[in-house]
């Protein structure tokens, strides 16, 4: 097993000027516009679409509206021009993007030579929660601050560098497990239970690497911060460093975990490293599906993707786009770097940008927002190492970087509530500690488990909430009170609850958001 990176704990000694070099809010929209691309072969696209393409977000630069389109479509995003392959078939392209159909291995494979490559499913997405507001934050909290002073570029530059050191993380590659299992190392370094999840594709299985935060209010809704740690080049099997595709986002993650986790948040965070990103954000698509069958509590997604080179003469501003759905989400997160960093970014709004695994989220209803260095592949500040074997760390940016990274802290920090420390407070009424509140026995258990709740006067009645270590409640057991105190059991095989596998749960007590949970284990 790969170690884990090291992990600094330095605090910065004093916090920079939180206004300097704010770059001033631009919101681009890009305006509808198209140019027909030229067929690459005139092939066999398919039976035509059952589905009105025109009206899905991601299509509505190509003007394919009154087009026959085939069912199966795939954006391809690349520098210049596309590359020549077989049995694919041009529809369109704007700025960058192109609109093909064809032989999906084919499609696929033009990763290979320096593309992007979404397919895009046949239906538009549809807003699974009502739009939220942001309420505009004017003062920062000291405590946020001395988080993001905490992200700095020697822990953010060995993370890259223990991940260029696997010499590949192409998906399909032998070693792809135990990379997978390297990372979960990582997140219990931080004291979170990471969980894998497998997903099929195309006779392989890949796996996605996670691990929950419970939040000490709402536990069963979820703030994700995640990036794809897959990497591609044009010898993906000899070597494939990755070091800002997709290293930079894994460090973003890592970063946050390994700060966020000292501290207590109302809402649930969720740390994700998606694997299959390179193969058409199937990783991520998988993760969304299973999210939106499950009806999981997504509040909202940060995707890092690409996000620390930077071109000498080029603004060094970050690349913070949204869909029309999630612009509350995208207001807090400018409202954060404003706040507590000042590194210039600019800011899209189109429903147009599908090209992260943000848009898996987008095709679930779920708002999500994506973090970049460049908007336009033919911005001279777009990674020329791309999907190569030159993608090093010797071409990522420390400040860019390091900003960057910040953003997303401090965004993370305020999106999940931050609940400040009480110990500090000079309140000789309140207890210092309710951390023994709940206990539970035996730990661990078989079949079920006792319940004892104590020191909770004024209540004739309470409940005892139980979550898995993914974050979705599996069991909720009321408990009655007398002088403060009751005891009650959880039958984990009574046919009314979930079915209860060998793994970590964790206990919470209703109402009561500053008693700490209590960890148990099911051994089967």
């Amino acid at each position: 097993m790969h170690p884990p990176p090291p992990m600094p704990v330095s605090v910065l000694s004093k916090f920079c000027n939180l206004l300097a070099r704010v770059k001033c809010l631009a919101i681009s929209i890009l305006i509808a516009g198209s140019i027909t691309g030229p067929s690459l072969a005139v092939e066999d696209a398919g039976p035509p679409a059952s589905i009105q393409w025109e009206t899905h977000p991601a299509l509505k630069h190509f003007a394919v509206a009154g087009q026959e389109l085939p069912s199966e479509l795939s954006l391809v995003r690349t520098r210049g021009e596309l590359p020549e392959a077989a049995g694919i078939t041009v529809h369109g392209v704007h700025k960058g993007v192109f609109l093909v159909s064809g032989d999906p291995i084919a499609v696929t494979e033009l990763a290979k030579k320096g593309c992007a490559v979404i397919p895009l499913k046949d239906l538009p997405a549809v807003s699974r929660f009502a739009s939220r507001q942001w309420q505009w934050v004017d003062t920062p909290d000291p405590d946020i601050a001395a988080m993001v002073a905490q992200v700095e570029w020697a822990g953010i530059s060995s993370k890259i560098q223990w991940l260029v050191d696997f010499g590949t993380r192409y998906s399909l590659e032998l070693n792809h497990p135990a990379v997978a299992d390297s990372i979960c190392g990582v997140f219990e370094g931080y004291g979170l239970v990471p969980i894998k999840s497998s997903f099929e594709f195309r006779g392989w299985t890949l796996w996605n690497v996670e691990a929950t935060q419970i939040g000490t209010v709402y536990p069963d809704s979820f703030f994700i911060i995640c990036g794809h740690f897959d990497s591609l080049s044009e010898r993906p099997r000899l070597s494939a460093p990755g070091a800002d595709d997709n290293g930079t986002g894994v460090a973003a993650v890592f970063t946050a975990a390994e700060i966020l986790t000292q501290h207590d948040f109302e809402y649930s965070i969720r740390y994700i490293c998606f694997s299959g990103e390179e193969q058409g954000l199937v990783g991520s698509q998988a993760y969304a599906s299973w999210a939106a069958q499950n009806n999981i509590g997504i509040v909202g997604v940060l995707n890092f993707d690409m996000m620390g080179y930077w071109e000498l003469g080029v603004e060094k501003d970050l690349e913070i786009e949204t869909n029309y759905a999630s612009q509350w989400l995208a207001a807090a997160i400018v409202n954060a770097a404003n706040l507590y960093v000042g590194a210039p970014y600019e800011l899209h709004v189109d429903d147009g940008a599908w090209w992260g695994d943000h848009a898996s989220f987008w095709d679930e209803g779920f708002a999500a927002v994506n973090h970049e260095e460049a908007w336009d592949w033919g911005d001279p500040d777009f990674n020329p190492y791309y999907h190569t074997t030159n993608d090093l760390l010797v071409h990522i940016d420390p400040d860019f970087t390091v900003g960057n990274i910040q953003i997303g802290v401090a965004a993370l920090a305020t999106l999940a509530g931050f609940v400040p420390d009480a110990s500090g407070v000079d309140d000789l009424v309140t207890p210092p500690v309710l951390a023994k509140l709940l206990s539970a026995y035996p730990n661990p258990f078989n079949r079920g488990v006792n319940f004892t709740v104590a020191g909770v006067p004024d209540r004739d009645r309470i409940t005892v909430l139980i979550y898995g270590a993914d974050g979705r409640r599996v069991g909720a057991v009321p408990v009655a009170l007398q002088d403060g105190r009751g005891t009650a059991f959880w039958d984990a095989t009574d046919g009314a609850a979930l079915e209860i596998a060998s793994g970590i749960y964790f206990l919470k007590l209703e109402g009561l958001p500053s008693a700490a949970p209590v960890k148990i284990v099911c051994v089967k």
